[in-house]
């Protein structure tokens, strides 16, 4: 008696995938810059093609976590500069074994956990709440991150989850009502008189443009830099990235010094004409390098800022500086 073999399923993807012109990341560095430049328009068309899709996913996560307009709007723009970084690397990786919109939903939500931690932080419990155990935790949580009162916040273990506190936890609780809540839950209108910390409105604005001039300038060198031989490239980063001598960089590749600068130059000049054909101009590459840091109040404790980095920390500044 023979098997009752089922017809083997076909494998064949629900979609085609978008980045079927792409060109493998190990062929790319020996190509000539015309067939770069064509891979390069291929996935910016690609990204064009799915951007009513990325448009549509992010405003239904916008609406699941209701987010305001303003809220909409920068999670939006952080969803497209996502799909735009690192060359459309996140629309490569997409192999059509599913549905376009499929993809995209588990790309953008994973990109509103980020925005969102970016926002809030991301909270974790001490040391000492943790070795008290879970009540403690809980208490943390409610005092220090939702900002309740430690009243309230006993008044709910009591009432929602019958739970009683000991002499322990007492003096953990004493502990931590001197911290104070993380934050402070007040009306809509007395909101409207406290100031912000952070930047204004219009410096929100000016440092979302500059952000996106940057990543589009590091894109545009990052894919000059590719079309180059490796050799040529190991040159300008031992030069520019490593900050090498001149002197250093022909000793350690057993090169002529004094063709060398000539070299440098020509490949700097290459760069650039490669930028400029990648849309690129000066006056981009100099409102980046030249502008203008901006500064507010800050507490003692808080981070600086990458966009209010100095402009020699940059990634590339060096490079657009003698491009």
């Amino acid at each position: 008696m023979t098997d009752n073999l089922r017809p083997e399923r076909s494998r064949t993807p629900l979609m085609p995938p978008i980045w079927v012109n792409a060109m493998p990341a190990h062929r790319a560095s020996h190509a000539p810059n015309a067939a770069l430049q064509a891979v390069a328009v291929s996935d910016e068309a690609n990204f064009l093609g799915a951007l009513p899709v990325i448009d549509d996913v992010a405003a239904q996560v916008c609406r699941r976590h209701r987010l305001d307009a303003a809220e909409a709007d920068d999670f939006k723009s952080e969803v497209r500069l996502h799909f735009i970084e690192r060359n459309y690397e996140v629309l490569r990786k997409f192999e059509g074994r599913c549905a376009l919109s499929t993809y995209v939903n588990v790309v953008v939500q994973r990109v509103f956990l980020d925005y969102r931690n970016r926002l809030w932080g991301r909270w974790r419990p001490s040391t000492e709440a943790r070795r008290l155990g879970p009540t403690a935790i809980l208490i943390e949580r409610l005092v220090t991150r939702d900002g309740w009162t430690l009243d309230q916040a006993i008044e709910t273990l009591r009432t929602n989850h019958q739970i009683e506190i000991d002499d322990t936890v007492r003096a953990f609780c004493n502990s931590i009502a001197a911290r104070g809540p993380a934050r402070r839950m007040v009306a809509e209108d007395d909101a409207a008189e406290v100031a912000s910390p952070g930047p204004s409105a219009d410096a929100n604005v000016v440092l979302a443009e500059r952000d996106f001039l940057a990543k589009r300038v590091q894109a545009a060198l990052d894919r000059a830099r590719q079309s180059l031989p490796p050799t040529e490239r190991l040159i300008l980063k031992m030069r520019f990235d490593d900050s090498a001598a001149v002197s250093d960089i022909a000793r350690a590749l057993h090169l002529e010094q004094r063709p060398l600068y000539r070299t440098i130059e020509r490949l700097l000049q290459t760069v650039g004409d490669a930028m400029r054909a990648d849309g690129i101009s000066q006056a981009d590459v100099e409102a980046l390098i030249n502008a203008p840091s901006i500064e507010w109040e800050q507490g003692e404790d808080e981070p600086v800022p990458p966009a209010t980095a100095g402009r020699e920390d940059r990634k590339g500044a060096r490079w657009l500086r003698n491009r």
